[in-house]
Parts: structure tokens; C-alpha cells; sequence
């Protein structure tokens, strides 16, 4: 754990203890400066870069968090600090890389729900490589409406002093938003099933075993593959294909990425083995997939 969040206390990463981080970033280390991702330039081809379907805030609490974004008019390579924001709305591009220590906070918008991470960075291992994000919540409910609406408006800002305002002011109804989330009153087993889905949704661009993932539960194998086939219908490998198909779709809907880059980007290592498995999935290799979509959009 990084020193900002030992120092604040945290032990668990439960709702209460992402208020806290809340509560830190509005009282403490409040938003200096906002920079907001675009869409153009494009990226360095070959570069993997995230791309997704929501809206997405990275506070580094600790240390420096390196980040590479386009502002429309250039490429921006920035190293940013406690109180230095950057805002990515969706189907915009950004590229983290993981070459300093640091600690970093993110707020993820997405339609269903919120979801708070937390990722400890302060001690890289020298490879420079995404580490896995075993530290999140998520709420039950969608964001609400207000906030909705102010995310949409963020992204339409260019004056800086008012993108801080705002994105305070978000953070804010945010953290009241947290508060009065009232997780469903489900059972132990099938709670334990839902934050394992959401570990993979935060993780399935990573090499991911049932075996590595039911250790980092501390679950035998076994049991975790029955919780699969009794709350998903499916198998752990099946849910997480399906994860990274529709990640795979998604990207080559909305983005001009080379099927190689998206090959990384949704956990494959080979892009015959992902272009093989895309086909089996959708029908359709990527390309032909690209195609026909662009030419339904078009039409």
C-alpha cells in the first residue's frame, strides 16, 4: 500500500474508504490544473493505448503518473502530480505508462455504475508493464443524471480554469453519490461471484488464469469455476473471453487501431489465435467485422 493511503488509513478499499480517498482529493489535494484527453492527434501506431466506452479521471495521489493524450492541436507527453488531473471521455484515446512510482486514483463513469480504483504504483517493478488493479468499487446504482449531464459538459469545456471548477464540483456530487449507494442485499457466495466479474472487467487485457485468479481470491479452483456456472451460466474462461470480445468489437467500431494493437489490448498475445477466436465468436473475422459495421453506420 502507498503512503497516501496508509496514511489516510485505508485497509480494505471498501465504499468508506474511497469517500476518504474522496474527501482527500476535495480537501487536500483539490484539482490544480484539468487536462482533457482528445481525440486528435491519433496515437503512434503500435502504441497500446486504452481506449473505452466511459468516462474516465486519473488523480495521482503520490509520486508522478507519466501520460501520453492528444489536445487536438499535438501530442502531449505530461507528468502529472497530486492535484493534476486528467479527464478521458469515452472512445478517446489515452496512453499510461508505468515507468514511475506513484499512487493513482480513477473514477470511472460508465452507464450502469460508478466504480472507484485505487492502484499502487509506488514500488515498479521495473518492467514497465500495466500492474493488475486489485483495489476497486463499484456502486449498485448508475451514475445519476446530474452527473451525467456535467461529464458531457466537461467534455466540451477549453477554457482549463473552468475545467477545474467543474470537475470539482463533479467530484463533489460524486462523493455524495458514493455515499448514499446502498449495496443490494444479496449472499455471501454470489457477492463474492460479482467482484471477481469486476476484477476481470478491470483486468482481461492481462494474461488471466482461473488458477492466478482464484489464488488472488484465495479460492480453491474448483468452487470458483461452480460460482461461474451458477450466477453467469458459464465458465470463467467463456465470461472472460466474452469481456474481451466485446472489448474487441467495440474497439474496431469506434477506433482505426491495427487488429495487432487490438490484439493486446483486449489479452491476447497472438492475432492469429485472437483473429481466430474473434471469428468463432462473432462470425466474422475483425476486418470483415470492421467493414460491415462502418457500412451500416454509413448507410
Amino acid at each position: 500500500m502507498g503512503e497516501t493511503a496508509a496514511r489516510l488509513g485505508i485497509r480494505d478499499f471498501s465504499r468508506a474508504d474511497f469517500i476518504t480517498l474522496l474527501d482527500y482529493v476535495l480537501q487536500t489535494a483539490p484539482v490544480k490544473t484539468l487536462a482533457i484527453s482528445r481525440p486528435k492527434p491519433a496515437p503512434t501506431p503500435h502504441e497500446c493505448v486504452e481506449v473505452y466506452p466511459k468516462y474516465v479521471f486519473d488523480l495521482p495521489l503520490s509520486g508522478v503518473k507519466h501520460l501520453i493524450y492528444g489536445n487536438r492541436q499535438e501530442l502531449c507527453e505530461s507528468h502529472f502530480r497530486s492535484g493534476e488531473v486528467l479527464f478521458t471521455p469515452p472512445e478517446v484515446w489515452k496512453l499510461p505508462l508505468w515507468d514511475s512510482p506513484h499512487e493513482l486514483f480513477c473514477l470511472v463513469y460508465t452507464a450502469g455504475f460508478l466504480r472507484c480504483t485505487y492502484v499502487d504504483h509506488s514500488r515498479p517493478d521495473g518492467s514497465g508493464q500495466r500492474p493488475a488493479c486489485v483495489h476497486f468499487y463499484h456502486t449498485d446504482a448508475a451514475p445519476t443524471p446530474l452527473l451525467n449531464d456535467l461529464l458531457r459538459l466537461l467534455g466540451k469545456v477549453t477554457d482549463e480554469t473552468a475545467g477545474a471548477d467543474l470537475a470539482r464540483a463533479i467530484f463533489r456530487l460524486t462523493r455524495d453519490f458514493l455515499a448514499a449507494d446502498s449495496p443490494a442485499n444479496i449472499g455471501k457466495a454470489e457477492r463474492k461471484f460479482l467482484e471477481i466479474k469486476q476484477y476481470l472487467s478491470e483486468n482481461f487485457e492481462l494474461p488471466l488464469t482461473r488458477e492466478e485468479t482464484a489464488r488472488h481470491f484465495q479460492l480453491n479452483p474448483g468452487y470458483l469455476s461452480r460460482l461461474f456456472r451458477q450466477y453467469a451460466g458459464d465458465t470463467f474462461s467463456g465470461v472472460l473471453r466474452t469481456m474481451r470480445m466485446e472489448h474487441a468489437a467495440f474497439l474496431l467500431q469506434k477506433t482505426d487501431h491495427l487488429v495487432d494493437e487490438i490484439t493486446l489490448q483486449c489479452g491476447y498475445q497472438s492475432t492469429p489465435f485472437f483473429t481466430s477466436a474473434f471469428h468463432r465468436h462473432f462470425g466474422l473475422p475483425p476486418g470483415q467485422f470492421r467493414l460491415k459495421n462502418r457500412q451500416e453506420h454509413n448507410s
